[in-house]
């Protein structure tokens, strides 16, 4: 008997060593999940990759927790430290806002995906278009972003399905890039959109977003910037692969560089982007609402450039929940916003549970605290 309880104690203190060299791993890698939103890409990339992976590094502490706990170690402090450590990435990821009654305007923000449907493959885009449009006219904002429009109706230009969105969905004002690519960004409006005239690369028809005036009479007037940053563009086998267990090791060989590679090429380039796009944004007192899918989650650097620039998160004052905004196989994903800057009083934000694409719409009621 005393032989067992040896054993037992032995195997006890082995299983408590291994559960505290993971903690220490969980409290390294939440370190670096935390601090990626201010770690450039362009600098140290890895970081990045750990910002993703915010959710499930919580959970794995939590997971390391708990087993702590049932050991009792003393040891547990290892795992509530790495806890402690992802209070900030749980403030801008979870929210607890105050929405309230009211609201002089509406926006909405939706990236429809070139009118391709997330869970009906042979569903016709003129479909999807009509689908989105009914439900765009059903919650009624004042204006509209759109990501990656797209050509809904065969043998339509992309001007005529544009033209046509807009009488579908009540809004008869329209902005967009006459180029040819212009990563799908569209503004509808009810109320009068006028462009800014700009020398930046937003008066130049940039590919990362669009930015107009909205006139609402006596009502106010405010400038949106509607903006879609470069995505991973992963394939459905890689994202099927990155989100689904039981993988063979030749496919996990097969599209793991490639996810990689991806990966790393977008954090980098979104850098660039978000940089140029805050630059180019007049900082000039002027009200203004920042759309769109950003393509990052709050726990990027991405997320942290926008707030530096003095725009607040309009999901984090009114919203509540995690609200990821991602419809497809990678769970807990935020990446779509709307943004405001000190002219801007959010009072309610709303995430959508309407799948047209593969994203939800989001959508905020706001009052003007001044106008431009």
């Amino acid at each position: 008997m005393e032989k067992e309880k040896n054993r037992r104690s032995v195997f006890g203190r082995l299983i408590v060593g291994l559960l505290t060299l993971l903690a220490w791993v969980g409290v390294l890698a939440m370190v670096l999940s935390v601090m990626s939103s201010y770690i450039s890409p362009e600098k140290f990339v890895w970081a990045s990759f750990f910002g993703l992976a915010f959710w499930e590094i919580v959970l794995f502490n939590v997971v390391i927790l708990v087993l702590l706990l049932m050991m009792w170690s003393r040891r547990v402090w290892v795992a509530v430290l790495a806890l402690l450590i992802s209070i900030p990435g749980l403030l801008k990821s979870f929210s607890n806002g105050k929405s309230i009654e009211g609201g002089d305007f509406r926006i909405m923000s939706y990236n429809v995906q070139l009118f391709n449907d997330l869970n009906d493959s042979k569903k016709s885009t003129e479909d999807v278009a009509a689908g989105i449009a009914a439900m765009v006219r059903e919650k009624n904002p004042d204006v509209l972003c759109v990501q990656e429009f797209n050509i809904f109706k065969p043998k339509t230009s992309r001007r005529n399905c544009i033209l046509r969105f807009g009488e579908m969905t009540g809004m008869p004002y329209q902005y967009y890039h006459t180029k040819a690519y212009f990563c799908g960004n569209v503004i509808y409006s009810k109320y009068p959109l006028t462009p800014v005239e700009d020398t930046t690369a937003f008066g130049k028809e940039n590919i990362y977003g669009a930015i107009a005036k909205v006139d609402a009479g006596e009502k106010g007037s405010f400038y949106v910037v509607c903006s879609h940053l470069l995505s991973f563009r992963l394939t459905n086998d890689e994202i099927t692969m990155f989100s689904e267990p039981g993988n063979t090791k030749s496919e996990v060989q097969e599209y793991g560089k490639s996810i990689v590679a991806k990966l790393k090429r977008a954090y980098k380039e979104r850098s660039k982007e978000v940089r140029q796009m805050l630059e180019d944004i007049p900082n000039d007192g002027r009200t203004i609402l920042l759309c769109g899918d950003l393509n990052d989650t709050p726990i990027s650097y991405t997320y942290q450039q926008v707030k530096r620039a003095g725009f607040t998160d309009g999901f984090v004052v009114a919203g509540r929940g995690i609200g990821h905004t991602y419809a497809g196989k990678l769970p807990l994903l935020r990446i779509d916003y709307i943004w405001g800057n000190d002219g801007i009083k959010p009072c309610a934000f709303k995430r959508l549970r309407y799948k047209g694409s593969d994203h939800y719409p989001v959508m905020m009621d706001f009052n003007l605290s001044h106008g431009l």
